[in-house]
């Protein structure tokens, strides 16, 4: 009983400060006031109204979307590879894959600028995909290795005896048992690409600014209910992002339970 007291306050004081800008957003006012005296929509019609935050909002999009197809694929492979393919220094290379999770971000960063600069590939839409891929892989890699180890490997023996290529049995046998888990580093690459701030800096200029870098120089010269209409349109799009893959793991899985029986 009182454990569950415990994660409920836990939980509260996680969540309760994001919820807060919910109302925010949609305060009368020019300034931040909880609870607000009196509620508009303006807030929003100022977001999407202004041509920066909405090009700020369109390149994230697209460059999450991009990093995310990326990471998964090469993700995918990783952890493949790590599972079903023995060669040496594999322990080597799974630190190297886990590696952007451990180092600090501002490092990983300042070493992406370094090198992104002479290769000439800062304020480029290539140079930022390629920046949140590689902060986007680890994620990928470790949720799609969770989810192979628990396939039987003999249902991929099997198919293999039966005369399947392993690239068969990969696509055939493999890839429909961890879809769900390719769906949830999908999202993950997405998110993380979405509203990463720090490598986006060292990497970014005038013609890439994502919305995140658009709302950090906003919030060093102004700050009104703008930002907090930014801030809801990301939580609402998070969440939802989040209950189309629960609801897509769920569906599998009752399928393959159908499928069993």
């Amino acid at each position: 009983m009182w454990l569950k007291v415990v994660v409920i306050l836990i939980l509260a004081a996680l969540f309760a400060p994001i919820l807060v800008v919910i109302p925010l957003s949609f305060t009368s006012i020019s300034y931040f006031e909880f609870p607000p005296p009196s509620y508009s929509t303006k807030w929003y019609s100022n977001f999407m109204g202004n041509e920066e935050w909405v090009t700020g909002l369109i390149r994230s999009l697209n460059a999450a979307f991009l990093t995310a197809i990326i990471a998964t694929a090469l993700g995918t492979m990783a952890a493949t590879a790590v599972l079903r393919v023995r060669f040496w220094g594999k322990k080597l290379f799974m630190a190297l894959m886990v590696a952007p999770m451990i180092i600090p971000v501002i490092i990983v960063g300042i070493a992406m600028y370094y090198s992104f600069s002479m290769m000439k590939l800062t304020d480029s839409m290539l140079g930022l995909v390629l920046a949140h891929t590689v902060l986007a892989i680890p994620i990928v890699f470790i949720t799609v290795m969770a989810s192979m180890k628990g396939i039987d490997r003999n249902l991929e023996l099997a198919a293999m005896g039966l005369g399947s290529s392993p690239i068969g049995v990969f696509f055939k046998i493999t890839l429909p048992l961890i879809r769900p888990a390719l769906l949830s580093g999908f999202l993950f690459a997405f998110i993380t690409s979405l509203d990463e701030v720090v490598v986006t800096i060292f990497v970014t200029g005038a013609r890439t600014k994502t919305l995140p870098i658009v709302m950090w120089e906003n919030m060093t010269t102004q700050i009104d209910p703008t930002m907090a209409a930014v801030s809801t349109v990301l939580i609402v799009g998070t969440v939802t992002l989040f209950l189309v893959q629960a609801w897509a793991s769920s569906r599998s899985k009752s399928a393959r339970l159908k499928h069993d029986s």
